[in-house]
């Protein structure tokens, strides 16, 4: 694959790709925008949905924008042949803020309302303030309070850290000439960038808390644990340990859990990346009875990683299936311009996606063995689980104190 990666001399980095033979751009954009308050990241928020307005002005082009605490990221796509123009549009993306947020924020408020409904939200919401306090990775969703404050927006973009992915049928070099054309004039605000957020504090093991749910007929459990970012060495043999626990169908959670037993409806192991940090996320949904054995039984499949290290078969059918599922999902354009920006936007470098298939093909099977040993122990885990206490049979006492006993 073709690659252009080059450092404008305002701090934008720029990589350019040649990416199958439509003669479409797909183009991502992200701009660090990190949130120390909700305050920020309602702003952020309405301002992300206010950057689609940009397209009106730009014929051909398609613009939409997504923020979180750390990020805005802006996705455009375009004909080659509009390119100029979808360039255009993204340097008057940063370089100008929106001044009608009306009908955005209107729209975000009445969406958000629809996303808070969902029962898996609140969950994920209990679970980030268990896990991280007071940090501002609780804050996962703006209050409509808050939303509706945002009258005016204070935000702006700076070019340094920001990393612009565009991927064509073209000539790498020439798409980075003209996005440096186009973007090289963007210049810093201050004498420094804004700070990035603190780290997040290391996740505590054996922390399970109760979300008591009455009258719920099904259980979400919810663990996380410290894990590798994949700037470790070892990250590829951890992720491959992860995917024989849990990563896919004739995974051990997979075959014992929902084909054996029973027990639940759907569940995986997956890694849950942050800026700076990594966690190996457990995520199971269940019937209320049947809450109690399922954690019981995902605590033996975590303690049967050490006990019964994978075998060089498990290895390879998980490797092969990482292999080949990353190829199918990455092979739209689209899908790709997006997974390089989100490794941006979780402090990666987004070439390491490239040659992460090369990675996985050199891990051995002891050093797959050795991840598991060290961080697949249930003692690391913790998490919250939001069930009927009634109807999941746990301890009257566990069920006043708000938390769970879990079998390490």
């Amino acid at each position: 694959m073709m690659i252009a990666d080059r450092m404008l001399p305002n701090g934008l980095r720029v990589l350019a790709l040649r990416h199958g033979i439509t003669p479409l751009a797909e183009v991502r954009l992200h701009l660090p925008a990190p949130c120390p308050t909700r305050r920020d990241l309602a702003e952020s928020t309405v301002l992300a949905a206010s950057l689609a307005q940009v397209q009106d002005a730009y014929d051909g082009v398609e613009l939409s924008a997504t923020a979180d605490i750390h990020r805005v990221t802006v996705s455009a796509s375009s004909s080659v042949a509009d390119l100029e123009s979808l360039l255009a549009a993204l340097a008057q993306v940063v370089e100008g803020a929106p001044t009608e947020l009306a009908a955005a924020r209107g729209q975000l408020i009445a969406q958000f309302r629809m996303v808070r409904a969902h029962p898996d939200i609140a969950v994920r919401i209990e679970l980030a303030q268990h896990m991280f306090g007071d940090h501002p990775a609780t804050f996962l969703l703006p209050a409509e309070a808050e939303l509706a404050g945002v009258t005016r927006v204070r935000r702006a973009f700076d070019p340094r850290g920001a990393v612009l992915v565009l991927l064509t049928s073209q000539d790498p070099e020439q798409m980075a000439d003209a996005a440096e054309k186009a973007l090289g004039g963007w210049r810093p605000l201050t004498p420094s960038p804004p700070p990035p957020l603190p780290p997040l504090p290391a996740i505590e093991g054996g922390r399970l808390a109760l979300l008591p749910r009455p009258g719920a007929p099904q259980s979400r459990i919810r663990l996380r644990a410290q894990a590798l970012t994949p700037n470790d060495a070892r990250y590829p043999a951890l992720f491959l340990a992860c995917n024989v626990l849990g990563g896919y169908v004739s995974s051990r959670l997979s075959r014992n859990l929902r084909e054996n037993k029973g027990y639940v409806y759907g569940i995986t192991s997956m890694f849950d990346l942050h800026p700076g940090s990594a966690f190996l996320a457990i995520e199971a949904d269940t019937a209320a009875a049947t809450t109690n054995p399922a954690l019981a039984a995902v605590a033996d499949e975590l303690r049967g990683m050490r006990t019964h290290p994978p075998t060089a078969e498990e290895i390879q059918a998980a490797r092969a299936f990482a292999m080949g599922s990353t190829t199918t999902r990455l092979a739209p354009r689209a899908a790709f311009a997006t997974a390089l920006a989100d490794l941006a936007g979780k402090a990666v470098d987004p070439l390491f996606l490239l040659g992460f298939a090369r990675e996985l093909a050199a891990v051995t099977p002891e050093e797959v063995v050795a991840a598991a040993e060290e961080f697949l122990d249930p003692g690391r885990f913790s998490g919250v689980v939001a069930a009927d206490p009634e109807l999941a049979g746990f301890p009257a006492e566990s069920v006043k104190a708000g938390n769970l006993t879990w079998r390490a």
